[in-house]
């Protein structure tokens, strides 16, 4: 069997995951059984290997199998989860030895167990986001940290969508908040695999967040209009610096925590167009058009037509309009058949099944597009 130095197979970068069952091989002429043994499994190809931990064990008693003239050898540990370490004494947090001791990367030979992650529910972020004490910064998709006067700490989200911060870090928290903290605790899933895990064992560069990228493209495109135009494309500056530093990808998909972030985004995607500048632009380019009366959207589609010669022009300004719908759909008293209505519109118009339900699914979407959007508005006034 192969040995895994990392958390992703060298062979191919897929994700190790922890794996307890059974297993046999032949390690040489001994044949080597593994019951609830650690190793790790390759999300891909389902091959098995061996953590390095695992590796040392498996060598020793087959070692031990040579030297007493033994054929195979049966390993089933006992135990495995009741190690205990000197982080969190006083409250009793549930973690896993063999997530510190089998994951890659973890391990130290000073601060024994600093590292064993901890798991909670996703609802553990709910008072962090919503207490204004707090600041909840989600920066990347699956890594984020809590800001508190005197405190700070880093954490993950895996794929089901647990939470997950180290032990050593829990410790250094104040009291109150450990307790807070273990209420929402809960048993390993033994999956680490998140931005926060790459960031902080692997040192790999966290990605911006989808959102956050949009926000550096809008930026890039407003510096850009001001470069051609000495005017800016979205004004109202402070207003909007404002509603972006308050601005968090949400944690919960409900509608109710959706809303105000997708009302944010409206504010400063399409409130603060500068649409009295758009429409001086396009009744230059075109006296006969009439443009005083329409909205911010219905300027900034103008512009694009008349102006930058788009033939696409509702191609470009979709997503825009989708935003708009969004915010009506999540800010609005609607009956249930408009709400459905106008969410299966907003779906299909982002390629999406008119009746997903997903709204996580449905703003990433949305960001996405708004992102392509801009990137070829630069084009065309590249």
């Amino acid at each position: 069997m192969r040995v895994a130095q990392r958390y992703f197979d060298d062979a191919d970068s897929s994700p190790l995951d922890v794996y307890l069952g059974l297993h046999a091989y032949l390690e040489g002429e001994i044949f080597v059984e593994l019951d609830g043994v650690p190793l790790l499994k390759n999300r891909s190809t389902h091959e098995l290997l061996l953590p390095l931990k695992t590796k040392a064990m498996v060598d020793y008693f087959v070692n031990k199998a040579i030297e007493a003239d033994k054929r195979g050898i049966v390993l089933r540990p006992r135990a495995l989860e009741s190690k205990r370490y000197s982080f969190c004494k006083k409250i009793d947090f549930k973690y896993s030895q063999i997530d510190y001791e089998y994951v890659p990367g973890l391990m130290r030979p000073w601060n024994d167990g600093f590292l064993t992650p901890v798991f909670f529910n996703i609802a553990v972020l709910n008072k962090y986001s919503q207490d204004p004490r707090y600041k909840l910064d989600l920066f990347s998709e699956t890594y984020g940290t809590i800001l508190a006067n005197d405190w700070t700490i880093s954490f993950g989200i895996n794929r089901n969508k647990r939470v997950i911060m180290w032990l050593g870090d829990i410790d250094a928290l104040p009291e109150e908040e450990q307790y807070f903290l273990r209420s929402e605790n809960v048993d390993s899933d033994h999956d680490l695999h998140s931005e926060f895990y790459e960031a902080q064992i692997d040192v790999v560069f966290s990605e911006r967040s989808k959102q956050n990228e949009l926000l550096h493209l809008r930026k890039s495109l407003n510096d850009l209009f001001n470069d051609k135009h000495a005017q800016r494309l979205f004004i109202l500056e402070g207003e909007v610096a404002t509603v972006i530093n308050n601005l968090t990808r949400p944690v919960f998909w409900e509608e109710r925590h959706v809303g105000p972030a997708i009302e944010s985004l409206s504010r400063v995607f399409v409130e603060s167009i500068n649409s009295g500048f758009l429409k001086k632009m396009v009744k230059d380019k075109d006296s006969t058009r009439d443009i005083k009366s329409v909205g911010s959207l219905k300027a900034l589609q103008a512009w694009f037509e008349v102006v930058l010669g788009q033939s696409a022009h509702a191609d470009l300004a979709l997503p825009f309009y989708v935003l708009y719908d969004l915010r009506i759909v999540c800010s609005h008293l609607l009956s249930s058949e408009k709400r459905a209505e106008m969410m299966q519109f907003v779906n299909s118009r982002l390629g999406l099944d008119p009746d997903n339900r997903n709204l996580e699914l449905t703003y990433d979407e949305l960001l996405n597009a708004l992102s392509q959007s801009i990137l070829r508005i630069q084009g065309c006034l590249e």
